[in-house]
């Protein structure tokens, strides 16, 4: 008997190890972004990201056309400086350094959970596309803490109900047999106002492209 209990405590401690080294695993992606925070430039980089999005602001006030392109280290920079510096509610509980990867309709997210030796890296990554102007597709490609794969459904569902608190409209659909998460993008505008629309998002190399719209009278504008 007791070397069967000593038997079933060395399965359950290999496991426990097992399961502590795969969530510690860091990814590349990950690693190499943090890496890159340490680099000369950061603040002038963070700096660029909101002068960019400033301008854009301001061009999405105002009628007519308006585009803008973001840079994937421009990004970083801001979530390695500006962001605990002035910004750190934005996070949830034990959360840090958040990171992001820009590739081809893609976008990956890390960020470290928990504090010293047990911490883990949370990451996801996911396809984002444009459905219509001010709609937003977002699939859950993969969604784990360390190597340890974890379930995309109650993520998407964690993300739908972030959104609402924000007071986005959101729904999750079932697309090509996957669950997608839409996000409703508000127009903004007020009766006899303007209103905004986003008519492309394109995720590149890196970079991050949007361009759309903005029309008095409060109406969608025609698609072109």
């Amino acid at each position: 008997m007791l070397r069967c209990i000593a038997l079933v405590l060395s399965v359950f401690v290999v496991m426990g190890c097992g399961v502590a080294v795969v969530v510690r695993h860091v990814p590349d992606f990950y690693r190499e972004r943090l890496n890159s925070a340490d680099g000369p430039g950061q603040e002038l980089f963070a700096r660029r990201l909101v002068s960019d999005l400033s301008a854009l602001q301001a061009a999405v006030i105002r009628a007519g056309d308006w585009e803008a392109a973001i840079d994937e280290g421009d990004i970083n920079a801001w979530l390695a400086t500006d962001l605990p510096r002035n910004h750190q509610q934005l996070l949830p509980d034990m959360a840090s350094a958040p990171r992001v990867r820009l590739s081809p309709k893609r976008i990956e997210v890390g960020l470290r959970l928990g504090v010293g030796p047990l911490s883990s890296v949370a990451w996801v990554a996911a396809e984002i596309r444009l459905r219509e102007p001010n709609q937003l597709a977002i699939v859950l490609d993969d969604v784990r803490l360390g190597g340890l794969p974890l379930p995309r459904g109650p993520v998407l569902a964690a993300m739908a109900r972030r959104c609402r608190r924000l007071g986005v409209v959101t729904a999750v659909r079932p697309l090509d047999g996957r669950n997608v998460l839409v996000v409703y993008i508000p127009s903004t505008h007020d009766e006899g106002g303007a209103s905004h629309w986003l008519e492309s998002l394109a995720i590149g190399e890196g970079t991050i492209a949007v361009s759309g719209r903005t029309v008095r009278g409060g109406e969608r504008p025609p698609a072109r």
